[in-house]
């Protein structure tokens, strides 16, 4: 059995990263809440291939992408601290039964630190996904609401 493997995206990683971001879209917490307009995130996804301080991981299993974190690295906005965002992290049903996606974000957290970043913030959607970040040694620091104004 070959174990997973974690590496930067390349472009043609992109069509399968945005099935899969537009899976977790359609089903998962954001269903009734986001907007399904799978052009933006794909212009997203190549434009953070080519920034300097961003940086997309996948995590390939038997030869096909199952997972992906996309990281972009800034000076937070009240601190000024150098600080890597995750924009999105998705694994599949499958691969989150194993320790890949723990090992995917620990890959992204290094890439981070490559980048120069002091800390990492990351979204929890769900109660559990806050409890495994949690569980890796984060702290929650608020708590985000969305409200449709038009």
């Amino acid at each position: 059995m070959v174990s997973p493997v974690i590496r930067d995206a390349e472009r043609a990683d992109i069509p399968r990263i945005i099935e899969m971001g537009r899976k977790f879209l359609l089903e998962g917490p954001y269903k009734d809440i986001i907007e399904d307009h799978p052009e933006v995130p794909t212009a997203l996804a190549y434009r953070l291939l080519e920034m300097p301080n961003a940086k997309v991981l996948v995590l390939v299993d038997t030869g096909r992408v199952e997972g992906f974190i996309g990281i972009v690295v800034l000076p937070h906005f009240y601190s000024g601290r150098t600080t890597a965002h995750e924009m999105i992290w998705y694994v599949t049903p499958e691969i989150r039964k194993t320790f890949g996606a723990i090992c995917l974000l620990r890959a992204a957290q290094r890439s981070a630190k490559e980048m120069g970043a002091e800390y990492m913030q990351c979204t929890a959607p769900l109660p559990e996904i806050g409890r495994m970040y949690e569980m890796c040694g984060y702290s929650q620091v608020e708590v985000a609401y969305q409200k449709r104004l038009i």
